[in-house]
């Protein structure tokens, strides 16, 4: 069968927007990620019980995504996604590392967002988590564009808020205060130091732009804040109480970050999202999700293919640019983060990515808006029989996403706008487009050695969550 693996040039891309800035005024990119945030987290998206006021305020002066999604169902894949500009159809880091370091390395030949933006003349800088390779390796943030990086360089290593050190460029910071057991609640909270980090690096006197990658582990456990203001009067667990501070407190660094970026007057763009679906794996993850209703309408969580899992809030605050307290319904995900940077930047470089730029959208040029025909995900485990693989396709156009557990497996058919919530599969309905969707899967991803899919499985259930339901909550 033909490969219907989507492959573009960004330099063909440039052009499809007609809104072209001015090269002497490129605007100041700030991308935060928050990790394993549920798009019913924040206030702006339909939370009732986390405070999330910065946010809100962002979304109120910009513009609201309700239609995004993450490259993937857990961060390796996503973050790749996102860097490179290349979905899991396509891009090398198609899962998380399960013990083989290589699978989370991006290659010499990978180019990213950063090398994009560096060789425009940005400074650029990663802060946080980071998790595509470690120190000493091809996909090293230095090696990947970053002129600075203060962070996590491994997802292992950003499992613990409070270890001994960070990564900083070549060396190591270390954390004074901080036995490094992650079991243990020590005196510096990585949070703050990535916050006080890059409000350092926006304030930095520079002539230059400036594209600054704060990427938070928040809300990723351990739920262990410093403190749990301002729950503490709550009836609630003690989880509950942690876990919802962890949110708002990263909400209150946005604001800080958002209140610099003001007092600068500089030109900047800011992006908040998160690079996949609210924490799965355990009873407590369980209950968490489900007294905060954090995918909201959604069925799934991290790890699923479902809308839950791969869903998230996005919002874009751009003074001046962004009509403010704007939404869009445009359905765009990870990978089109660097054909838009090269548009803002007007960035020539060859690069190949199935990403579209979504520029026109954020300036209100909606009908110059190039549309996604098909957007494709994945999710991979190891157990003893081998890879595991689920998939899902969203076809715009048609109005149809699938879901499918594995290889020569029936798929599962949603109705897009009418059933977010993936109640009712219709591929009985629609065989037809059952066996387009299916045909697609087929043929779409690009092997690789590294990540096969070498067998059918019904996912097992630490990985696979419940289903969800409006009332299901306590």
């Amino acid at each position: 069968m033909r490969s219907l693996i989507p492959a573009l040039i960004v330099v063909t891309l440039l052009s499809l927007a007609g809104a072209k800035l001015s090269a002497a005024n490129k605007p100041n990119i700030i991308f935060i990620l928050a990790d394993d945030l549920g798009y019913g987290e924040v206030g702006a998206y339909g939370q009732e019980k986390i405070l999330t006021p910065s946010l809100d305020k962002m979304a109120a002066g910009g513009m609201r995504f309700t239609h995004h999604f993450a490259g993937g169902a857990v961060c390796g894949p996503s973050r790749a996604c996102l860097m490179t500009g290349q979905s899991q159809a396509i891009g090398f880091v198609k899962g998380n590392p399960g013990g083989q370091p290589a699978r989370e390395n991006l290659r010499d030949q990978d180019v990213t967002v950063a090398e994009i933006l560096k060789s425009a003349g940005y400074a650029t800088a990663c802060i946080g988590k980071w998790g595509l390779g470690p120190q000493g390796e091809s996909g090293y943030p230095l090696n990947q564009g970053f002129d600075y990086f203060l962070g996590y360089d491994t997802h292992v290593a950003a499992h613990n808020y409070y270890p001994a050190s960070l990564c900083e460029n070549k060396d190591q910071r270390q954390l004074s205060g901080n036995s490094g057991d992650k079991k243990r609640v020590g005196k510096v909270y990585t949070h703050d130091v990535f916050t006080e980090q890059a409000l350092e690096f926006i304030g930095e006197k520079r002539e230059q732009p400036y594209f600054l990658y704060l990427a938070y582990a928040i809300p990723h456990s351990p739920y262990n804040p410093p403190d749990i203001e301002p729950y503490q009067d709550k009836d609630w667990s003690t989880t509950n109480k942690k876990y919802a501070a962890m949110i708002t407190r990263m909400d209150r660094d946005i604001g800080r970050v958002l209140d610099l970026v003001k007092k600068s007057e500089k030109d900047t763009l800011v992006i908040f999202t998160s690079d996949n679906g609210p924490q799965s794996g355990g009873s407590t993850e369980s209950q968490i999700t489900r007294f905060f209703d954090s995918n909201g309408e959604q069925k799934g969580i991290k790890r699923d293919m479902y809308n839950g899992g791969i869903r998230v809030p996005f919002i874009a605050w751009w003074p001046g640019k962004i009509e403010a307290d704007s939404v869009s319904k445009h359905i765009s995900s990870f990978q089109d983060f660097l054909p838009t940077v090269c548009e803002i930047t007007e960035s020539q470089i060859e690069v190949t990515t199935d990403g579209l730029s979504y520029l026109p959208t954020l300036l209100g040029k909606y009908g110059v808006q190039a549309e996604h025909e098909w957007l494709y995900w994945e999710f991979l485990y190891m157990s003893k029989k081998g890879i595991a693989g689920r998939q899902a396709v969203l076809n715009p156009k048609l109005g149809f996403k699938a879901v499918r557990f594995g290889r020569n497996a029936p798929v599962e058919l949603y109705r897009f706008e009418e059933d977010i919530a993936e109640t009712n599969d219709v591929a009985k309905q629609f065989p037809e487009i059952a066996n387009q969707m299916s045909s697609y899967l087929d043929s779409c991803r690009s092997e690789s050695k590294l990540w096969p899919i070498s067998y059918h499985d019904k996912p097992h259930a630490s990985t696979f969550s419940p289903h969800y339901k409006k009332g299901d909550r306590n």
